[in-house]
């Protein structure tokens, strides 16, 4: 594998735009649950709670679907069940669509650790045109793009989806690339205004302000980070060694 293949793999894994029609039913950017009338779904032999809870960007995981569609979060339905999920029913249709882009995504997640990424290009685009305003494809094909075709074409693509995290994240890293810190800064500052931002991009702007001499702003994300269990041990690992280096600059005179 080559390491342009490595680094791309490794950004998908960090997390992860064709217009549509008049007519697209597409999913919110955080579905709620419903008590009424509810999405009637075909079990497959792929899914999982995990999974579904992943495409639909539900608040409460895997385990509360699971509990919220009648199931106890460790038993699985069998293929060619059908489902109750607690979604309302009229996003049955937008419901299908976002699963079936998902599991194209996740068959280009595995291409792509065989360095194809003419295939995975072609994955990802059958996945935007089944889920049009769905971010993770195009996140996920812009990373390709920005190395195989530079910034321009990376930003028209992203310009739908500008004011998601994700899409902040790319932008910011092309900012910080060209040279232009403050601009790098601000795309980030679209997830910093999020309830929970990504700890990558925490730990993006916590770079950014030290590198910047921002220490006081860049020591708080770090304990920001280091005070959750939920952020990844390489976030929290860069978080406590810039925690050290500030903590031993505060001390010099």
């Amino acid at each position: 594998m080559s390491k342009a293949a490595a680094v791309l793999i490794a950004l998908f894994i960090i997390i992860t735009i064709a217009c549509g029609t008049p007519d697209s039913v597409v999913l919110p950017d955080n579905t709620w649950y419903t008590t009424g009338e509810r999405c009637r779904y075909t079990w497959r032999e792929d899914d999982g709670w995990a999974f579904i809870s992943w495409a639909v960007d539900i608040d409460g995981g895997a385990e509360t679907l699971a509990i919220q569609s009648g199931y106890s979060p460790f038993e699985r339905p069998e293929p060619g069940q059908e489902v109750t999920l607690p979604f309302p029913e009229e996003l049955s249709d937008a419901l299908e669509n976002r699963l079936e882009a998902a599991r194209i995504v996740r068959e280009a997640t595995d291409v792509l650790q065989t360095g194809d990424t003419v295939t995975v290009r072609n994955l990802l685009e059958s996945a935007m045109e089944k889920d049009p305003l769905w971010s993770i494809p195009v996140y996920n094909i812009s990373l390709i793009m920005l190395r195989q075709e530079g910034t321009a074409a990376v930003l028209e693509l992203l310009t739908p989806i500008a004011h998601k995290y994700d899409a902040a994240l790319i932008q910011s890293e092309i900012a910080w690339n060209s040279g232009d810190p403050v601009k790098a800064l601000r795309q980030l500052e679209i997830c910093l205004m999020d309830e929970s931002p990504p700890f990558e991009a925490l730990a993006a702007a916590a770079l950014i302000y030290t590198v910047t001499g921002h220490y006081y702003q860049a020591s708080g994300i770090w304990r920001e980070i280091l005070a959750s269990p939920e952020a990844n041990s390489s976030v929290r690992l860069m978080a406590i060694n810039y925690a050290i280096l500030h903590e031993e600059r505060s001390r010099q005179p």
